[in-house]
């Protein structure tokens, strides 16, 4: 097996207000790469579909050493890394024309039964494959502890838009809300540096979104919730610089 390699160029409709990378498309491109090397080992969505399986992801861990600029050309590196009983983890990684790392980011997703919802074992219901045994951020991911208390909310409407090919919150979404329920002067004097995310149940088109974040210098907890129940969607933890 081979890590799957792919170039891509930053759009100015992909740039944020200081001409970088906007930090929500960086999901986007996680995803786009991990279907298209899913597909490649025989484990994507086509095969998934047809068997009533489906990869759902459980959480993300992203380090960035500073996101490219508008037009700036960059290669997008994936790989099966590890694989448990019921989980598999993949690795990312982000390289520069010079060959300096831009940003990078492990994950772990469980296969579930779509009737069901219920997890279920990866060798009985995937063909095999071997991962590639290298891992760009050596995490457990461990449990984000949610916040003690609440320095700052905002509230948002799950727009239809939001939702994906499986109806429910597409997984891009919830750290670009996490990054945005802080005071605007901080957003404004910050970038994110480091993100860590677990995602605990999905939310649905009509669902009002609460997140709630404590703020301790330069890191920042938020839990994503239901307004109307507290059903907690995810956690996210941000180290920002």
């Amino acid at each position: 097996m081979e890590k799957l390699k792919k170039d891509f160029s930053v759009r100015i409709y992909e740039c944020d207000r200081d001409g970088l990378l906007h930090f929500g498309k960086l999901f986007n491109l996680f995803q786009e790469v991990a279907d298209e090397n899913a597909n490649q080992i025989g484990v994507g969505y086509d095969y998934c579909l047809a068997h009533n399986i489906g990869w759902v992801g459980a959480g993300y861990v992203v380090k960035i050493d500073r996101m490219p600029v508008c037009e700036e050309k960059f290669t997008l590196y994936t790989w099966p890394s590890d694989k448990t009983a019921v989980s598999a983890i993949r690795d990312f990684k982000a390289v520069s024309e010079k060959g300096d790392t831009l940003f990078y980011a492990t994950s772990q997703w469980a296969l579930v039964n779509l009737e069901t919802k219920r997890l279920v074992r990866m060798e009985e219901n995937l063909p095999p494959y071997e991962p590639i045994r290298e891992r760009v951020i050596d995490s457990t991911f461990p449990a984000i502890p949610l916040p003690e208390r609440v320095d700052h909310s905002l509230t948002y409407p799950v727009r239809f838009d939001e939702i994906d090919i499986n109806k429910h919150v597409n997984n891009a979404v919830y750290p670009l809300w996490a990054s945005e329920a802080v005071p605007q002067d901080f957003r404004l004097a910050h970038t994110v540096k480091e993100l860590s995310v677990a995602f605990k149940r999905p939310a649905v088109f009509g669902t009002t979104i609460t997140a709630e974040t404590q703020i301790d210098g330069l890191q920042s907890r938020t839990a994503i919730k239901s307004a109307d129940d507290g059903t907690v969607f995810a956690r996210v933890r941000i180290e920002w610089a």
